[in-house]
């Protein structure tokens, strides 16, 4: 049920320039508990808001006025920060009278088709569909950031200050920075260890 509950909360986009379908689409997803849905009337204006904030998913009618549904998508899979962006095409084609839109489609990177009239069962289960890719895509994305964030790391023993290698053996700092990076060490002596160390060898040897 909670999978459930984080798919329903993902924001979804649909651009249709016929006020009716729009409706129909709000009304079915809402009835299916798909409340965080934005409408837009063209492409332009559902490009620009894309900019903004990006969807989980976007329903796509093709045909519209100004930019099509195939130029809207052409334009999202071009951009490298939005070209992960799930998108459904919706058109009143039938598909048993034309192929030619479920292929233009796919091969501009749709995720699915829906050809009109569809049933509300149809919708939702294509929504959630693309929503459960695009919530394994997101968790996977953290899941990998995490372990980058995790490698970055470095174990250091709170005595010795040896490092932790990445065979699982310890080593002095010096060791493994020069192994794992193209710094050279040349060795000083910090004011306080010249106070502490060098500097009382010096005075004992000046007694004598």
């Amino acid at each position: 049920m909670a999978f459930n509950d984080d798919l329903q909360k993902m924001l979804i986009y649909a651009a249709d320039d016929d006020t009716i379908n729009l409706k129909l689409l709000k009304t079915i997803l809402n009835q299916s508990d798909f409340f965080n849905v934005q409408l837009f009337y063209s492409g332009e204006a559902l490009l620009t808001e894309v900019e903004n904030q990006i969807p989980d998913l976007i329903l796509l009618d093709i045909m519209m006025p100004g930019l099509s549904g195939y130029d809207v998508l052409d334009r999202l899979k071009d951009n490298s920060e939005l070209h992960h962006i799930p998108v459904i095409m919706i058109t009143a084609a039938p598909l048993e009278e034309e192929m030619e839109p479920l292929q233009r489609s796919f091969e501009l990177g749709a995720m699915d088709y829906i050809a009109k009239p569809f049933s509300s069962i149809e919708l939702i289960m294509r929504v959630k569909s693309a929503l459960r890719i695009e919530k394994q895509r997101k968790d996977l994305e953290r899941a990998a950031e995490k372990i980058r964030s995790l490698e970055k790391l470095l174990p250091i023993c709170s005595y010795c200050k040896k490092v932790r290698s990445d065979n699982n053996y310890w080593e002095e700092v010096e060791v493994y920075i020069s192994e794992h990076t193209d710094t050279m060490f040349s060795h000083s002596i910090c004011p306080d260890c010249y106070e502490v160390h060098i500097k009382p060898q010096l005075d004992e040897l000046r007694k004598k």
